[in-house]
């Protein structure tokens, strides 16, 4: 045993020891640190992942880091040490000298070193203050002192196991005072996964990976708080018809886990999921299976958790589901499509609130109201005053704009910024030949050129023949370039460019003259190697694979393997240390050559003008992100707590509202505040449409009204009871021109329509907006005289009140009720669709 191993026994803080393991999830290694904080008198698990890795040795040797570094910060409870340290490991790439020692049996050392462990510390000892094992210290804070606290299992649904059930097997554990909790699978079986010892007070889980049981601390004590979670979307197609953006809305997140077999017994309500993906590349592709995909994930994360959550696991859990789901994505047909994402997770107080690309989240509050204020004194300051805006995460963080991105991609690919900042794109080629003859101007024509050369011989524009003739070719070739773009050659409002231009020049011709003169045919395989890539379909066409493999279409993994091996290695292990970046890229694009080969079929790439992207963290896009890295899918997330007492307004919006200010935002939800989140981002859409000439554009609004906290003796459960359980409405109805069948509510004697659902939707936000404009007094009777003139169903005949009548819980479609219940008396809902068509619904009752 080293010193490390030495160093880690010495745990003399009054919390159990952290523990590491390992999970596997679609071929990805993590390893897991649980740490044990003390919070409120009772200990909780904290737990921190490591990045995803390809093999268990170097997850292990992730595990290893971690734990020291949990030693090093010793019991603090927000964990910074580790926390760092894993932010450090992201960028680490382990070799096969660091991993020397680290054994595939681990696991079970480990296991048997922390019996070893517990068994010293349980043995009787002299001084005077004996000691107490792992699960001792655990359950004597978990009772908080109380003996009798420690007996009582925390959480709903404990139940006794059944004859058949296997509990855990610890010595000093009584077997008959098991409780269990069981979970549903997808087969629709139940099986224990979390135990509780009612004798000791030790609560235990099964290991993911592996057999055995893991001690983990107080499970949470869900709380319902008085938040009340209206969310809405809209989604406006391109003037080609073309929507890009897609949307998922899931406001209450425990119903969805139980619909899906995902419990999420022990989390805080309510819980939310909100979800913008906003397409990249002209494509809906990627948008579309990140949509489909990101609950799925995001679920049996949440649900295989009893413990509470810190903030920053939330942030974590978010960051590592969306890394996972690009890896999906990249395994996918929609690989080379892309898509910018943002994502809201709100569980009981607080919303984490995620983005890369080029999306926006922001939180709107009202001005603060005096602190004597009651609930009518808010609304009244809240109409009055502006809201304020703040940008949680987004911008141009995540584009070109952003001069530490770009310094990150410069770096990665040697692409240097070209253009001004709202003109620059990112693309997996080098600059095409057609786009350069465009350029008349010599001048810019070369500073463009080598700006977006993927590869040194880009950069001189050399091909593989052009090597023959050696390096005195090259330094000529060279020569001529240089007296062109030479810094002292150029105008000062070039010279910047120029500067940089000319390094990037002279590191390609010493690269490949040093090239040339270790070997001419390494050289020129790895021209050719970079040309197949700059052609922009190695990865996506079998026939260009093969062509650059020299095997026939359809060969088998081993056969084309073999031939990779044989014609490449050995020459570009010759370039290996002269350039080592250039030949590990053209490894890299070997690999998807083979992998292409090997597949058979042609994947869709994008048309030569959706190629480049202004994003530089983006989902998918997979020829940004091989064989050179440009392309990040680090998700980055805040956690926000929210104030008792005050509705915020969230709104998540795509790179398309660039030109919408987060001041006109604050506005158009301050206007529609707190029940119309769908009536605020279509109008947020529509201004974003009308100043990007009517590309398609989505957003997500939502607001979270949290009342007040009840006053002692008052529950929060009490307070949310309150909702009526049933509530009077009139509406106006509007059709569109193709909706199956016939609706039997018509009212008699009106057209068919020949409105689209478009027309249909903004037809009804100009007259919410008009109507929730004008006095308030005569809101009820300006709203039954648009009923009359306007509405298709024939509930407009009802007298007195033209109404539709009382609605009940349960009697109507869901989106429908929901906003009917949401409306306050006397106010006007949101714009709502159903199967029978657009409606907007003013309360009366």
């Amino acid at each position: 045993m080293g010193d490390d191993d030495e160093k880690l026994l010495k745990w003399t803080f009054d919390v159990p020891e952290p523990e590491v393991s390992l999970d596997l999830e679609d071929g990805i290694y993590r390893a897991e640190l649980i740490c044990y904080v003390s919070k409120g008198g009772r200990v909780k698990d904290v737990r921190v992942r490591g990045p995803g890795r390809g093999s268990r040795k170097e997850a292990r040797k992730d595990a290893k880091e971690l734990k020291k570094a949990a030693f090093k910060g010793g019991s603090d409870p927000a964990l910074f040490q580790v926390r760092a340290r894993r932010k450090e490991l992201e960028s680490v790439k382990w070799n096969a000298k660091d991993l020397e020692g680290i054994e595939p049996d681990e696991d079970k050392k480990e296991d048997a070193r922390r019996k070893e462990i517990e068994a010293r510390m349980n043995e009787k000892n002299k001084t005077e203050v004996p000691m107490q094992s792992h699960g001792e210290v655990l359950a004597r804070l978990a009772a908080g002192g109380g003996p009798s606290e420690a007996h009582k299992a925390v959480g709903p649904n404990w139940k006794r196991p059944g004859s058949m059930t296997m509990v855990p097997n610890i010595a000093g554990q009584p077997d008959n005072s098991w409780l269990i909790h069981e979970k549903q699978e997808a087969t629709g079986k139940y099986r224990a996964w979390l135990f509780f010892n009612s004798a000791t007070g030790k609560y235990y889980r099964q290991k993911e990976v592996g057999g055995g049981y893991l001690l983990v601390g107080v499970p949470n004590a869900p709380q319902d708080y008085p938040l009340y979670v209206r969310v809405g979307s809209a989604n406006l197609p391109s003037k080609a018809g073309k929507k890009l953006d897609m949307a998922v809305l899931l406001p209450e997140l425990h119903k969805t886990g139980f619909l899906l077999k995902q419990p999420l017994e022990f989390m805080d309500k309510p819980a939310s999921l909100f979800v913008l993906c906003d397409g990249l590349r002209n494509s809906p592709a990627a948008a579309e299976f990140c949509a489909k995909k990101m609950h799925s994930l995001l679920l049996p994360k949440l649900s295989a958790r009893a413990t509470a959550w810190e903030d920053f696991e939330l942030a974590d859990l978010l960051r590592e589901t969306v890394e996972g789901l690009d890896a999906l994505l990249l395994a996918s047909p929609a690989c080379f499509a892309g898509c910018s994402l943002a994502v809201g997770l709100l569980s009981g107080t607080r919303i984490v609130l995620g983005g890369l690309g080029g999306v926006r989240c922001l939180i709107c509050r009202p001005p603060p109201a005096t602190p004597m204020g009651g609930a009518p004194q808010r609304k009244a300051v809240q109409a009055q005053a502006p809201w304020t805006s703040q940008l949680v995460v987004g911008g141009d963080a995540h584009t070109i704009a952003c001069q530490d991105e770009l310094l990150r991609i410069e770096s990665a690919g040697c692409r240097l910024a070209d253009g001004a900042p709202g003109n620059r794109h990112l693309s997996s080629v080098s600059a095409r030949p057609a786009e350069l003859q465009a350029i008349a101007n010599e001048k810019e024509r070369l500073l463009v050129q080598i700006a977006r050369a993927s590869n040194p011989f880009a950069t001189l524009g050399l091909g593989s023949n052009d090597l023959k003739d050696g390096k005195t070719s090259i330094r000529k070739v060279f020569r001529k370039l240089s007296l062109v773009v030479h810094p002292d050659k150029v105008g000062e409002e070039l010279k910047a460019r120029a500067m940089g231009a000319f390094s990037k020049l002279d590191a390609a011709a010493s690269a490949i003259e040093s090239m040339l003169g270790i070997d001419q045919v390494a050289a020129e395989l790895l021209a050719q190697i970079d040309a197949a890539v700059d052609g922009g379909r190695l990865a996506a066409d079998p026939a260009v694979a093969a062509k650059l493999i020299g095997v026939l279409e359809g060969c088998g993994p081993k056969q084309t393997k073999q031939a990779v091996e044989k014609k490449f290695h050995a020459p570009l292990a010759r370039l290996q240390n002269a350039c080592p970046k250039d030949v590990e890229r053209a490894l890299q694009a070997l690999k998807l050559a083979e992998d292409t080969v090997v597949r058979g079929t042609v994947l869709w790439t994008p048309a030569e003008a959706d190629e480049a992207v202004q994003v530089t963290r983006a989902m998918g896009c997979k020829d940004l992100k091989s064989p050179t890295p440009l392309l990040s899918a680090s998700l980055v997330a805040e956690c926000v707590e929210l104030e008792p007492g005050v509705c915020v307004g969230v709104a998540m919006l795509p790179d398309g509202m660039s030109a919408v200010t987060n001041e006109e935002v604050a506005q158009q939800l301050a206007r529609h505040s707190p029940a119309r989140p769908r009536a605020a981002a279509l109008r947020l859409a529509l201004q974003g449409a009308s100043r990007q000439d009517g590309s398609a554009i989505g957003a997500v609004c939502a607001y979270l009204d949290f009342e007040s906290i009840p006053a002692a003796g008052a529950s929060a459960k009490r307070l949310k009871s309150s909702k009526p359980e049933r509530v009077r409405i009139s509406h106006i109805l509007l059709r569109w021109a193709g909706q199956k069948g016939e609706d039997e509510f018509a009212k008699p004697g009106v057209a068919p329509p020949q409105r689209t659902q478009a027309m249909a939707e903004l037809e009804l936000l100009e007259l919410c907006e008009e109507l929730i404009g004008q006095d308030p007094k005569t809101l009820g009777a300006r709203f039954k005289a648009q009923v009359l003139k306007r509405s298709e169903c024939a509930s407009a005949l009802n007298v007195p009140y033209a109404d539709l009548g009382w609605i009940e819980l349960g009697g109507a479609e869901a989106p429908l009720e929901a906003a009917a219940f949401a409306t306050p008396v006397g106010g006007v809902s949101d714009v709502v669709v159903s199967s029978r068509g657009a409606h907007l619904m003013y309360r009366l009752a």
